[in-house]
């Protein structure tokens, strides 16, 4: 299947789909872990899930085509089709350690296309409907094209020089070697495509978050975000109608936007933004270890927490240490910190790279006000680029995209951050509970994950470390490096 399906694709896909050609489907009468599966594939293909799906039915691995026609399915039937779905889910998630997939989120959940392992197309980039016809079409189209046909020209050189110099492990795999460089060489190139590239997302939801999630993109000031909502509607009323009925347009969402809008350009005016570290801890609790051992010693007891907190006043340093010893020390490898650590709050200001922003932001347990994308913060460049010799094209790309950008601004603000690479910064502010905290150090701070948030995880962890030591020593962090050998 490649673009539009056949009639006889069509109909093998129509069962679990709420549509065959269009950009937005919700997946139907599909076992959970038939789900999982694919968007494991979402990280990792170059095909979108409906081209993954048929391939799973036309292959037979999960014989779909004939057990999963729900309205006439028996009892053992159904059975052995889940039991079929759970067999490749063992090989596929498990086996191969596709974890992230099985993410369990209390909201939802959301799987992207990685920017890591696959290799983006050159002509999949959005046309914002509102440039149609004006006199910057053009300029949006060639800036578009120019940099995605740059990220396409350097994909061969980058992945040779990244082979060059990666020498492979003992014991690895060919495969395994080729997939780590090609990871290596994505990662850096990732910095180049522009915030216009298409990419796939899955998204799990629940219908009352649904609801509200199509609200929100309804109100939103980008056409684009309007279109997605009125599509994800669309989808959800052939599955859920009763449950996202009242979704639509909140006055209140879209007029508070324009209306903060215009007071921030108006007590803001004439400043330009100040210099200030990447990760900055800009709020935090004064007396957060002794809210953390109340906090704890509270759900074991019958006391209101003021009294709680009397008698915590009164423990020495160390009866306190011992309660939060013995709240976290017999943690496993895959044990999160229990529920408490979430009564303690902690903001930070963090300036990063856009495509670092993409892959932070899916981290739903925080509070996060995010500002639009611009060009006065700058740029990122990994030090590869300048070692392999391709820094005057990534700058070149860098000082285009600007130009565009400033040409566009004053007709088109929103739609003009389209051309900026994932390479320009912006600022996000983040608060996360203590417990969140663990879970992000850990997960983005790892060896596999990406240099740009990698190092805004270890910063974070520093920053907290700085203010309080013991609490930030119980946080599972990886401070390497990893750097390529010179």
């Amino acid at each position: 299947m490649s673009g539009v399906p056949t009639p006889d694709e069509a109909a093998l896909l129509q069962p679990y789909v709420t549509n065959v050609d269009r950009p937005i489907f919700a997946l139907k009468n599909l076992p959970e872990e038939v789900v999982a599966v694919l968007f494991a594939y979402y990280s990792r293909s170059r095909d979108n899930l409906r081209q993954n799906l048929l391939r799973l039915i036309q292959g037979r691995e999960l014989d779909l085509a004939e057990r999963l026609q729900w309205a006439g399915m028996d009892r053992d039937e159904l059975a052995l089709a889940r039991q079929k779905a759970k067999e490749f889910h063992e090989k596929w998630v498990v086996g191969y350690g596709h974890a992230s997939v099985a993410e369990d989120a209390r909201l939802a959940s959301f799987t992207e296309k990685s920017t890591r392992y696959v290799v983006f197309d050159r002509d999949k980039y959005y046309r914002p409907p509102a440039l149609t016809g004006s006199a910057h079409q053009q300029r949006y189209d060639e800036i578009c094209r120019f940099l995605l046909d740059t990220y396409t020209r350097l994909t061969d050189p980058v992945l040779a020089a990244v082979r060059s110099e990666t020498p492979r492990a003992a014991g690895q795999s060919e495969r395994g070697y080729e997939t780590a460089c090609r990871g290596k060489g994505c990662d850096i190139l990732r910095y180049v495509l522009p915030a216009a590239t298409l990419t796939n997302i899955g998204m799990t939801i629940n219908g009352r978050l649904l609801e509200h999630l199509i609200g929100k993109l309804l109100s939103h000031p980008l056409e684009e975000a309007r279109a997605i909502g009125g599509q994800l509607k669309a989808e959800a009323q052939q599955v859920i109608p009763t449950l996202i009925k009242y979704a639509d347009r909140s006055p209140y969402l879209a007029e508070t936007h324009q209306a903060i809008e215009r007071l921030a350009a108006r007590h803001l005016a004439g400043r330009r933004p100040e210099e200030a570290p990447a990760v900055s801890l800009v709020r935090y609790p004064q007396d957060a270890e002794d809210q953390l051992v109340a906090a704890i010693l509270y759900g074991y007891a019958a006391h209101p927490l003021r009294q709680v907190q009397e008698v915590v006043g009164e423990l020495s340093e160390e009866a306190k240490r011992e309660v939060i010893e013995e709240y976290l020390k017999r943690r496993g490898p895959h044990d999160q910190p229990l529920r408490a650590l979430e009564h303690l709050t902690y903001t930070f200001d963090i300036l990063m790279d856009f495509g670092a922003f993409r892959d932070v932001q899916r981290h739903r347990m925080v509070t996060q006000t995010p500002q639009e994308l611009g060009p006065h913060h700058g740029y990122s460049t990994p030090a590869e680029i300048t070692r392999y010799g391709v820094a005057e094209t990534y700058d070149a790309c860098m000082a285009r995209a600007r130009e565009a950008h400033a040409a566009m601004a004053a007709d088109f603000p929103r739609e003009a951050a389209y051309v900026l690479p994932l390479a320009f910064r912006k600022r996000v502010l983040f608060t996360w509970n203590l417990r969140e905290i663990h879970h992000f150090v850990q997960l983005r701070s790892a060896k596999q994950g990406h240099l740009s948030y990698r190092r805004i995880a270890q910063e974070v962890f520093q920053e907290l470390e700085r203010v309080q030591p013991l609490l930030a020593s119980y946080i599972r962090v990886d401070l390497n490096d990893y750097a390529f050998a010179r």
